[in-house]
């Protein structure tokens, strides 16, 4: 009976099935996870007792140690009361002294709660720890400290059943999870089963209950769909079936209705059935029988046998002529069409009489009257086509034929626009001849008109045509006639004579005069779209070198060369003129910005650079152009060329094959700068400019370490001006150069002056990054070094700021190197301004530091300043550089950057910049106030003191 049941369940679905394997997975999860987890909590019991060894040896040896060898009651006390202090799980405690007999203190032993099985399985070993100690009076000694097992195998047997309710458990939630998806399995199946039996069973109404699970709410709501479409297309099946028998019998009765003869017959041309009207005109009363397939039924007329009939049904349609009894001959239009059964096979044809005989008389009194006007026609000169009134040409004259290349066959029945082709202009609409026409009335006689005929082989001529209608005798239009003559030569002559007056003749281009109206056009249209419109003079780089050396007639193909590569890069919205000679003008209209103009001028110069072959001979053309922008030089056109020729002649001297945009604003400002530039020049080689001396001192001593060199102007009406009012004017690389120069020489004359009296001082001068970044800068600072060769280069210090050091990290040390190896020592200026970096510090090879004026004077009352100064301080020292502290103006400054570390220093409190012939003096009364009042000694009045005046807290120029 069990196995009964059991076969029954398994035989219920893919999920009992699944049952089995799922209890042997759990059981072999079961089992590895205790095999392992068995493992991990010896080796946790195991570091447990370890740990507890090792806290027994630290608690013990060092009492033991402090006993002497000989009082063993006191080391049997101190192994009694560890037995005590350790707690449970120690089982034995023996201190062995060298040479004398070991004493043992022994604890209870513990009872074990495990099973035997338990403890038999886990086998755990009995942890043992031994230790050495040297005592008091110097001898060695031994502790061994043994655990007893029991507390250890408890720990793993309470965690491993702790574990083992947890894994029951969740055992158990699964498999009764699992029996009760099984449950609600087999339960929809029931009701699947159920629902689809009945609907076998022609119950198209059955459906399943939607309840249970989400998934047998998903099947049942799907069955249920799709029942319910299986019923919807059964009912509209029998609906179909019952509409098409109603629709049989209204289209016999329709057929009967009709007034036309209408015949049915099948593929083996068998008569089916005819209607009413059929049997009217042959005066066949009585029903024909239906025939079989080999069977020819009647009544059928002679007319319409069907092998005759069958003749006749190649074609759409045909006029015959048949002769009903007891009637006149008449014209029938006979027409035929197949129809099909439902699946698509042929089923027969239906044919239908329709009575043409008024028609064809008409037809044929049209076509007498159409021979005469083709006659008359054909004996005028001009082109004539007549049309009906949907356009389709019905006839056409000789003349007409040899314009369009149409022959009558060919062009009757076409559309006009097909025959009679009129060139049409871009963006024009695409049935110009239709559009022409039809802004006339039916009724109206056009107005000449000229336009450009399109010959069928391409020809094209120049005519000029008129349109008329056609009218009945009731005056009612039935089409169209158009005539036409041709007029090329005549609008040939008047063309040349109008683009000549427009156009270069040897280039084709547009000449002045057009240029001018084309340049007006331009500048409205650009004020009234808000959008810029460049006028770009253009001239072509040694172009009476190519001429002189070629001759003009290459000259002149080369012009022609230039011109076309220009017309091919203009847009409709611009112009491109030629001046006369190698100069060209180029309209850019409606351009957006100046890169943009920047963006299409740097692509017309890239094609106009190609080079050119000519003559099998290949030559290279450059060419310059100049800009002028409007509105943005908002001027006439006259002007507008004017400048453009002047940003052209800018261009050409910038070196030629350049672009040059003119703009007001700037040019004047260039020449601005010039002359104040022009001005520096002026005060540099008229001596007007001089250096000022700042002294940098050290705090400590007292010594003056040396000078650094400044630049000012004594301008003769302005006074003394510091450098803001000369560096600012100087932007050309040259002057800048011959400037710097001019520094070192004079700093070096003053240095030799210094030596000739005993002071050795070291003198700082500020280079600029240009100046510095010159190819031969070595090479002249040896030179300027040879001039003064009494001063050692090595007292020469030349300043470069941080961030223009930083700049080409690779090429300034290499530039540092090898002016150090002329013996010049460098120093970064305002350090702590840039990046500041370790990397950048380590790599750039200057002995000196020089921190920025702007954190020095903030170190009293900043905290931020304060760690600043102190962390460049200290980053000098561990790359073993000098450092100086610009900007010192207080005593309390120098107090503060003696206690930072920081022992150089220049400032204003210290000494402003002052000239050559001053410093010496100040020297000696700097040396006799600092051996009076020394770093940290108040000075009278609490003055500054090193100050030689009570100068107000402001930068010095640099």
């Amino acid at each position: 009976m069990r196995i009964e049941s059991l076969s029954t369940w398994l035989l219920r679905g893919t999920y009992p099935r699944l049952y089995i394997p799922i209890v042997l997975i759990v059981v072999m999860v079961l089992g590895v996870r205790y095999h392992y987890l068995l493992g991990s909590e010896t080796e946790e019991a195991h570091q447990h007792a370890v740990a507890q060894l090792r806290r027994a040896s630290d608690y013990l040896l060092p009492r033991l140690a402090r006993v002497q060898a000989s009082d063993s009651a006191t080391m049997q006390s101190l192994l009694n009361e560890g037995i005590r202090h350790l707690g449970p799980g120690i089982d034995t405690l023996q201190w062995e002294p060298r040479e004398r007999d070991a004493i043992t203190a022994h604890a209870a032993p513990a009872i074990a709660h495990a099973p035997p099985w338990f403890i038999g399985v886990l086998d755990m070993p009995v942890p043992v720890q031994q230790s050495g100690q040297i005592q008091a009076d110097g001898t060695a000694a031994r502790l061994t400290v043994t655990l007893q097992t029991a507390p250890l195998v408890d720990r793993v047997w309470h965690n491993i059943l702790v574990q083992a309710r947890i894994s029951a458990l969740n055992v158990f939630t699964v498999f009764l999870l699992l029996t009760l998806l099984l449950r609600a399995n087999a339960r929809m199946l029931r009701r699947l089963a159920r629902a689809t039996d009945a609907f076998r069973h022609g119950h198209l109404d059955a459906r399943m209950e939607v309840a249970g699970t989400l998934e047998s709410r998903a099947i049942a709501a799907t069955f249920n769909d799709m029942a319910g479409k299986v019923q919807s297309l059964v009912l509209s099946l029998r609906e179909t079936q019952h509409q098409q028998s109603e629709q049989l019998h209204f289209t016999r009765q329709l057929i009967d209705a009709l007034p036309l003869p209408v015949f049915v017959r099948n593929t083996d041309g068998a008569h089916l059935d005819a209607n009413r009207a059929w049997k009217k005109l042959f005066h066949a009363t009585a029903e024909p029988a239906r025939p079989h397939a080999h069977q020819a039924a009647t009544p059928w007329p002679a007319e319409l046998a069907p092998a005759r009939s069958a003749q006749l049904a190649a074609a759409p349609s045909n006029e015959i002529r048949i002769h009903p009894p007891r009637q006149s001959p008449r014209d029938m239009a006979y027409y035929e069409a197949s129809f099909t059964t439902t699946s698509g096979a042929l089923a027969g044809t239906i044919g239908a009489l329709v009575d043409v005989t008024e028609r064809k008389r008409a037809q044929e009194a049209l076509q007498a009257e159409k021979e005469r006007a083709e006659v008359t026609l054909a004996c005028i000169g001009d082109g004539v086509i007549t049309t009906d009134l949907a356009d389709h040409i019905q006839t056409l004259n000789e003349a007409a034929q040899l314009m369009t290349g149409f022959t009558p066959e060919q062009a009757t029945g076409c559309p006009l626009g097909e025959v009679f082709r009129l060139y049409q202009q871009p963006g024009s609409p695409a049935d110009t001849t239709a559009t022409t026409l039809s802004d006339n009335p039916p009724g109206a006689l056009s107005q000449p008109t000229q336009e450009v005929l399109i010959h069928r082989s391409g020809e094209r001529y120049a005519i000029e045509y008129t349109a008329a209608p056609i009218r009945e005798g009731n005056g009612l239009v039935v089409g169209r006639v158009l005539v036409f003559r041709d007029v090329t030569e005549t609008r040939n002559l008047r063309h040349q004579i109008s683009w000549h007056a427009r156009h270069d003749a040897l280039t084709g281009l547009y000449n002045r005069a057009a240029l001018a109206e084309r340049l007006t056009h331009a500048t409205f249209v650009a004020r009234n779209t808000q959008q810029l419109l460049a006028v770009c003079m253009l001239d072509l780089d040694h172009f009476q070198t190519i001429n002189d050396t070629h001759g003009t007639r290459f000259g002149d193909r080369l012009l022609k060369e230039v011109a076309r590569r220009l017309e091919s890069f203009i847009t409709p919205r611009d112009a491109v003129a030629r001046m006369g000679g190698d100069e060209f003008v180029l309209l850019l209209g409606e351009q957006p910005d100046v890169p943009a103009i920047e963006a299409r001028l740097a692509v017309l110069r890239q094609q106009l650079n190609a080079p050119y072959a000519i003559a099998d001979r290949k030559v290279n053309a450059t060419v310059s152009i100049g800009v002028a922008l409007f509105p943005l030089d908002n001027t006439n056109p006259d002007t507008l060329l004017r400048h453009a020729d002047q940003a052209m002649c800018q261009a050409k001297s910038f070196g030629r094959n350049q672009l040059h945009v003119f703009d007001v604003q700037h040019d004047h400002a260039v020449q601005t700068q010039h002359s104040r530039q022009t001005r520096v020049v002026q005060a540099l080689r008229g001596g007007e400019l001089v250096l000022y001396y700042q002294p940098k001192v050290n705090l400590r001593t007292g010594e003056v370490l040396g000078m650094e060199a400044l630049l000012r102007w004594q301008h003769p009406e302005q006074g003394l001006l510091g450098p803001q009012h000369v560096l600012p004017m100087v932007d050309d690389i040259e002057l800048m150069v011959e400037l710097g120069e001019w520094v070192l020489q004079t700093a070096l004359t003053q240095m030799r002056q210094w030596t000739d009296a005993g002071m050795l001082w070291e003198v700082s001068v500020n280079i600029a990054a240009p100046h510095f970044h010159q190819p031969q800068f070595v090479q002249r600072l040896q030179d300027i070094l040879h001039t003064c060769p009494e001063v050692s280069p090595s007292r020469l210090e030349l300043e470069i700021l941080e961030s223009a050091a930083l700049e080409d990290m690779q090429y300034m040390r290499s530039m540092m190197q090898s002016c150090q190896a002329l013996g010049v020592r460098f120093a970064l200026d305002d350090f702590g301004t840039g990046y500041s970096s370790l990397s950048y510090l380590k790599r750039l090879p200057a002995e000196t530091i020089k921190i920025d004026q702007s954190f020095v004077r903030g170190i009293l009352d900043d905290e931020d300043d304060l760690t600043l100064v102190s962390a460049i301080v200290a980053l000098a020292a561990a790359f073993q550089r000098h450092v100086v502290a610009e900007g010192v103006e207080t005593d309390e400054h120098c107090a503060k950057l003696l206690m930072l570390g920081c022992e150089r220093a220049q400032g204003f409190g210290i000494a402003r910049p002052m000239p050559a012939h001053d410093v010496s003096a100040w020297a000696r009364d700097y040396a006799t106030r600092h051996a009076a009042f020394p770093p940290g000694k108040p000075t009278p009045g609490g003055a500054p003191h090193a100050a030689l005046k009570n100068a107000p807290l402001r930068p010095a120029l640099v």
